[in-house]
């Protein structure tokens, strides 16, 4: 009885690390297999305006990769998309469609450029001081589709669609009029030396910003895996029913994740303004908010994986310039290549919902019949 017992526990613990091992090569395997076929569709678009795709792929990849100071533009492109995809992972793994995640970003840089310049403290308290502000002021701008979203249960989808645009006008008032240094270009003062971001190379703008957002994933990692918190995030996006059934408040629940993931937004900003532009520009994103969706999808949610996804965009930004410069093919591939890559990543959601839905109709339609549905 004993040794058929040890056998039954070793086969079950074989069975569980097959399934594991499935699961995880799963996950890394479809992110791949999409990339590659971006690639290939992309190589095909070169074909067509007459290049080379081997020799235009090899440009890119030099051009990111080759030489010290290629990296180091690299990481600096990478920066804001690790906070980016961070705060969009953070909350569609709960199942909180945050694409709002540009407007917090620009309502961060705005805080942390207005507190940079108009508070004077040493620069231990002035830094700390100037990323929380652009830290509550994106979790500030999260909170109205958020308290929408769990109060009148509105789609956050289109409440944050109409917010981007929204936050943009109205920064971009505040920098080109009340707030407007002198000068030709809307932009405010420019930030105190005491609440600048250090920067690592005199040839670039890469700054700490790159190593705090490398400890954000490291920390939000941490609490989706080994916290209640984490655990509860989770549940309420796996089935919202079922939490709201085992006692969490699933209302309190989503308003949390969009205020840390506007927070995380309104980092984002924190980095551009104190550690690139040393101020706030009107319209220095390229749409770094927008991107973090590809990055988070990507990653399929996961904060570790957030940072491989984040240098591969960042790496194709950077890449482009020397590409655009040494072959016909522009910088507008990389967003095309982009494009075709959530797209393909949104229809393998779209048919894994599918699939999870029609399990869960037909375990549904095997279970035995109460009295009452009898009758």
């Amino acid at each position: 009885m004993a040794n058929s017992a040890n056998s039954v526990a070793v086969g079950t613990k074989r069975v569980s690390r097959s399934a594991a091992v499935k699961k995880i090569t799963i996950e890394i395997g479809r992110p791949i297999i999409t990339i590659f076929i971006a690639l290939l569709i992309g190589g095909v678009i070169i074909l067509l305006m007459g290049e080379d795709p081997i020799f235009a792929y090899g440009m890119l990849f030099k051009g990111a990769f080759k030489g010290l100071g290629n990296i180091i533009a690299t990481l600096q492109n990478t920066t804001p998309l690790l906070y980016t995809g961070l705060a969009v992972s953070l909350a569609f793994r709960s199942n909180v469609v945050n694409i709002g995640v540009e407007g917090q970003m620009l309502f961060g840089a705005l805080a942390a450029g207005i507190v940079g310049y108009y508070v004077h403290l040493p620069w231990f308290l002035h830094l700390p001081l100037a990323i929380i502000a652009a830290g509550l002021a994106g979790a500030l701008w999260a909170y109205i589709p958020a308290i929408m979203k769990a109060k009148l249960n509105v789609n956050e989808m289109v409440v944050c669609l109409m917010l981007n645009p929204i936050a943009q006008l109205i920064t971009s008032y505040i920098s080109s009029y009340p707030l407007k240094a002198p000068g030709p270009t809307n932009k405010t003062y420019d930030i105190m030396l005491t609440a600048r971001l250090p920067q690592f190379s005199k040839s670039s703008q890469f700054n700490a910003g790159f190593f705090i957002a490398l400890a954000l994933l490291l920390i939000f990692w941490y609490v989706n895996n080994h916290t209640k918190k984490g655990y509860e995030w989770e549940l309420i996006g796996q089935n919202p029913s079922f939490a709201r059934y085992g006692g969490i408040n699933v209302e309190k629940s989503i308003v949390e994740v969009f205020l840390v993931s506007g927070m995380i937004g309104g980092l984002a900003g924190a980095e551009q303004a104190l550690g690139v532009y040393g101020a706030f520009y009107n319209g220095f994103s390229p749409g770094y908010g927008f991107d973090g969706i590809a990055v988070a999808m990507l990653a399929k949610f996961n904060p570790l994986a957030v940072s491989l996804s984040a240098l591969l965009l960042g790496a194709l930004n950077s890449g482009s310039i020397v590409m655009q410069m040494m072959t016909s093919v522009t910088r507008d591939l990389v967003k095309v290549l982009q494009a075709i890559i959530v797209l393909l990543l949104a229809a393998d959601f779209t048919l894994e919902m599918f699939r999870k839905k029609r399990k869960a109709d037909e375990t549904l339609k095997k279970r035995p019949k109460t009295e009452s549905e009898k009758l």
